[in-house]
Parts: structure tokens; sequence; C-alpha cells
């Protein structure tokens, strides 16, 4: 399994505070190889072990030879140097897939420094819970071991039936309520779906309170990884391309690296979880409910339970609608 989701829970709780800006920019203000490289894959953050044995945060670079690299995070998420003002490194087996960089800048017309002000928020009805009341409630202290060795379940396995306690069902109802949710479905070995993660990015800003209408890269890149649990692959170089299909009012502008919010989506699906199943290894679950509101009337997740972000505490793995 990939270093990106080898995580250390209480780092990331120290981690959780909106990351400063990390511009593809050099100290000298010229845009060096490297970074002009990571813009055609986006910025791709992680967890690696450093030479203590310390899970530590990482964001992911190409050298001047096209070797990956794993440069150090401090706790603002600014990339740390050490006395000489060399960038502190780590040791990595994971290699950035490069691919051909499309022509995602925004013209005259669709500006995304130029949002408007017009910011919306939304309300979560209180949770149904699940059919059987009689099952088990999972324990509020479990913990999730990240060792690399995670095979996420798919939407068709089956486990025990649970419950979860009502806060905990009501942060997953308002995670599979982000608008536009439903329009995809992934099995986690798939991939993130971009059309999707433009609306979460949208919904995740809203969720961590930072209302205005340009962002630095890094806080939104971040947050899709707290409620994916895993890098949303070429998110910035192809969000303009996939926010204009879907709908989403986001747009990335790379002169700068910041990403341009105009509003906040209004709900569209409504789901009331039916089914809550332990699937065993690792806190994974699979949540099964119904939806109102849209062209779909059920939904699968895998989610896993876990401490990416300490106001969500689940990411979700894996979605079917139907």
């Amino acid at each position: 399994m990939r270093k990106t989701i080898i995580l250390s829970l209480a780092l990331v709780v120290i981690i959780t505070a909106v990351f400063a800006a990390c511009t593809a920019k050099t100290d000298d203000d010229s845009t060096s190889t490297t970074e002009a490289n990571l813009d055609n894959v986006g910025t791709e953050i992680g967890f690696e072990t450093d030479e203590n044995g310390e899970e530590v945060a990482v964001v992911y670079e190409l050298d001047e030879k096209g070797k990956t690299i794993a440069i150090k995070l401090d706790k603002d998420g600014n990339k740390m140097k050490n006395d000489k003002g060399e960038y502190v490194t780590v040791k990595t087996d994971y290699t950035i897939t490069t691919t051909p960089p499309e022509d995602n800048s925004t013209n005259e017309n669709n500006d995304p420094t130029k949002g408007t002000e017009k910011l919306t928020t939304t309300t979560t009805e209180k949770p149904t819970g699940t059919t059987k009341k009689d099952v088990p409630q999972t324990s509020s202290n479990d913990t999730t071991k990240f060792d690399g060795s995670d095979n996420v379940p798919k939407t068709d396995a089956t486990g025990k039936e649970v419950n979860f306690s009502e806060a905990d069902q009501s942060i997953l109802k308002s995670m599979l309520e982000v608008p536009y949710l439903y329009r995809s479905n992934y099995e986690n070995s798939d991939g993130v779906p971009i059309d999707i993660a433009c609306h979460t990015a949208v919904w995740m800003a809203e969720h961590e309170g930072n209302i205005r209408s340009t962002y630095p890269s890094s806080p939104i890149v971040l947050n899709l990884f707290k409620f994916y649990g895993q890098t949303v692959v070429n998110f910035k170089t192809q969000c303009n391309e996939f926010a204009a299909s879907s709908k989403a009012p986001i747009s990335y502008n790379k002169k700068n690296d910041t990403f341009s919010i105009t509003e906040f989506t209004e709900k569209k699906q409504t789901v009331s979880i039916t089914k809550i199943e332990d699937l065993g290894d690792n806190n994974f679950y699979k949540v099964t409910g119904t939806v109102k509101g849209c062209n779909k009337r059920k939904v699968v997740a895998i989610v896993q339970k876990n401490k990416l972000d300490t106001t969500l505490g689940f990411s979700i793995k894996a979605l079917k609608w139907s």
C-alpha cells in the first residue's frame, strides 16, 4: 500500500491546523524543475517513518534527477529546512507518477481570483439511526492502526452488524450528503474521481469554517486527504476541467497556486443510515443508507474510523450509489 496512507494519529491531530500556502516557487522566486513537475500531478501529502522511527508529515516532490523525495513538513505545513538551508527529507519508496501537463489556466472571464462572496451554509437533519436498535455499539476509543498492510474491502463485502453513536452517525450522514457526491461510484483501488473531489473540496472548506473567496492550495489538498484517506491524484491539474463539467464552484489558478471558491453549494441529497457492518480488520465499516432528493435511492459506503480530522473521525474509502 502506498505510504501516503501510513498515518500517525497523534501527528494528524497536530497538523489539522490550516496548512500554509505551499507555492510552486523557489526562494529566488523562480520555478524549479522539481516543482514544475510536481504541478503536473498536484500536491501529494502523506506520512513516512523518519530515522527515529516516528511518523512524520511529508510532501512528495521530484528532485533534479526526477526521483521522488519526501520533504518533512512542520506543524504549520511548511517544508522544513536544515541549518544549511536545504530541505529535510526522509526515505520513501513511493514514486510520483507524472502525466502530461494540461492547460487549465483560466481566461479573463473565468479568473479564479475574482470569485464573489456569495456564500451559503447548509444544515443537516438528525440521523435516524440503524434499523436494528439491539445491535452492539462500537467503542468510542476504537483506534486505527496504519501499518501499511491495509486491504480496503469492496462495497460488496459483508460483516457483523453494529451500531454507531448518534454523534458518529451524524458525522457520516453529513459526509454522505456532500452535494453531488452521488454522481460517482468508486472502489478504493480506483482512486477518487475528480468530479466529486471538486464538490468535496468546497464542502470541506465550509466545514473548516474558513470562509473566503481565495485559498492557498495546501489546505484544500490536505482537506481532501482527510476526507478520503488518500491523495486525490492530479487534483490541481484537472480541477478546472472537472469543476466545469460537474458545476462545482471551485477553480485553480496555477499562476499563484491558489483555489477560488465562489459559493458553498446547497445540499442536494438526504441520506438516512439503515445498516452498519463491522468488516473486521483496522476499523473498516460498511454503511448502507437510503437516499432522497436525487436520482439515487440507496448508498453503500466503505468507511474507516480514524482521526485524520478531529471533527470528522472517518474517511470514505469507497462509494456505490444505486
